[in-house]
């Protein structure tokens, strides 16, 4: 059997070493394609540890070793996956071995000639590059040197099978998958468990991951990184999960685990009125009035509007925390009642910020609301995809590094802090897309106002990135503790 070493060819010939993990990768890859053993690996690293210029390696390998051939590579988009592809190669061979000999066409083609290059029609080894975005055109290229899918937790199995596969048929090209985790109905982590499964059954390893710590072993810059994002987001963010611990997520499951909610209970008390040299900011969840037709509704599947009150801090690192301290629910209250009782709850504590959901009902409140106190103290919140994708990372990064607190139940009216503890129980996360996160709560279990308004607290927070000083603290026209509300 034919032997590789691509750390010899990356270190004297394209003069770009290889760490020892890149080196099993790319032995292993080119030792199945030298040797036409036609199989498919998966390969998952953790982010910049080193996916793309392994792949580029080999590709400037096998260009180098066949004077005749294709590879074909795919990423999920054309711009910038694999355009950036193309790049890495063309820097890849830019050296005194392979300088001359680069010819490209049709501007998705890269070859290698045997010698330096006259003409535009040059023969040689060759790569194309196509996007494994839907409704793409890839069919027709053949693969008889290698298949590679960039970044394949986000391409479609569908597109995958129907118009990447074949490629490799009438050749038994090998195939790689390069990713990091995701979810797991991915195209990279259904390869990966039949992989698992293929090197129980005949010993062959086709399934190559390495977690942030392999590269930190040799990069003390990347270690300090990857700490530091530990440390600012916990381990439990999704970020942290699947990015560099390479831990798949579930489709949907539970928002806070028992760590977490455990985490989230304050010790201090729900307070009636603001104190002195304090600052505050507020989310608020708007939900519809009853008309006179449905004046004594009674459809417990209403959402309230609720409006949330928090006592801004700042934890060791200077970093703002949040300490939930008063929460009003309104059940179909008409707006104009609702719009005087937020503006006085308001003005009574003087919040530094309100974040207002202006999706749907709430835009015409937003504004009144921002008319009235100003674009600087009342920002709109527009609920679309990305939007609360990260609002989500956001609040759980405040949950996993201690700085969202929930006020204790001793003096807080015994429904509203139940209400706020069942939708925090009951939250569940979803998966809508590739590095995106979302929250919601089952209607048939909870309503998620509550959590919504809290949520919007730690969007209120955002900007306070350094300690607010005495003098710019909005103070409260005066104190709110008659209970009335």
């Amino acid at each position: 059997m034919k032997r590789a070493n691509i750390g010899f060819f990356a270190r004297e010939v394209l003069k770009r070493p290889l760490y020892p993990f890149q080196e099993e990768i790319g032995n292993a890859i080119l030792n199945s394609v030298i040797n036409n053993l036609g199989l498919t690996f998966t390969v998952m690293v953790s982010r910049q540890s080193g996916k793309n210029q392994t792949s580029a390696a080999i590709e400037a390998y096998l260009l180098s070793a066949y004077e005749e051939g294709t590879i074909v590579k795919c990423a999920p988009t054309w711009r910038p996956q694999v355009i950036n592809s193309r790049l890495r190669l063309l820097s890849m061979l830019d050296n005194d071995f392979t300088r001359d000999r680069v010819f490209k066409s049709f501007g998705y083609i890269i070859g290698l000639a045997s010698t330096p290059v006259q003409r535009r029609d040059a023969i040689g080894a060759k790569i194309m590059f196509f996007s494994a975005q839907e409704g793409s055109n890839v069919v027709g290229a053949t693969a008889s040197l290698l298949l590679e899918i960039d970044e394949a937790q986000d391409v479609s199995p569908i597109k995958f099978d129907r118009d990447f596969r074949p490629m490799a048929s009438t050749t038994n090209a090998t195939t790689v998958l390069y990713g990091t985790a995701w979810s797991c109905d991915t195209l990279l982590e259904m390869t990966k468990q039949h992989n698992l499964e293929l090197e129980q059954q005949d010993g062959i390893r086709r399934h190559f991951e390495y977690t942030w710590r392999e590269l930190a072993k040799y990069n003390e810059n990347y270690k300090k990184f990857v700490e530091a994002e530990i440390a600012r987001l916990g381990e439990d963010h999704i970020t942290i999960r699947t990015q560099y611990e390479l831990q798949p997520i579930s489709g949907a499951g539970f928002l806070l685990n028992d760590l977490q909610r455990h985490m989230i209970q304050g010790q201090h008390a729900w307070m009636w009125g603001p104190e002195d040299e304090e600052f505050y900011v507020a989310g608020l969840d708007l939900a519809g009035e009853n008309r006179p037709k449905d004046s004594t509704d009674t459809n417990n599947k209403r959402d309230s509007t609720v409006l949330t009150i928090a006592r801004v801090g700042y934890n060791e690192l200077a970093l703002p925390a949040l300490e939930i301290i008063h929460q009003q629910l309104w059940l179909g209250m008409p707006y104009l009642e609702q719009y005087a009782m937020i503006c006085e709850l308001c003005d009574i504590w003087g919040t530094r910020k309100l974040v207002v959901d202006k999706t749907g009902l709430g835009e015409m409140m937003g504004s009144m609301l921002q008319t009235k106190f100003g674009e600087e103290r009342v920002q709109l919140f527009h609920f679309t995809r990305p939007s609360k994708s990260a609002l989500t990372f956001h609040f759980l990064s405040l949950v996993n590094s201690g700085r969202l607190k929930m006020y204790s139940s001793d003096d807080a009216p015994t429904e509203i802090h139940d209400e706020a503890w069942k939708q925090l129980r009951l939250a569940r996360y979803t998966v809508p897309g590739e590095g995106q996160l979302s929250f919601h709560c089952d209607p048939n279990e909870s309503h998620d106002d509550v959590l919504i308004s809290i949520a919007l607290c730690a969007e209120a927070i955002r900007e306070f990135e350094t300690p607010v000083t005495e003098a710019e603290v909005i103070k409260p026209r005066r104190l709110y503790n008659d209970g009335r509300y």
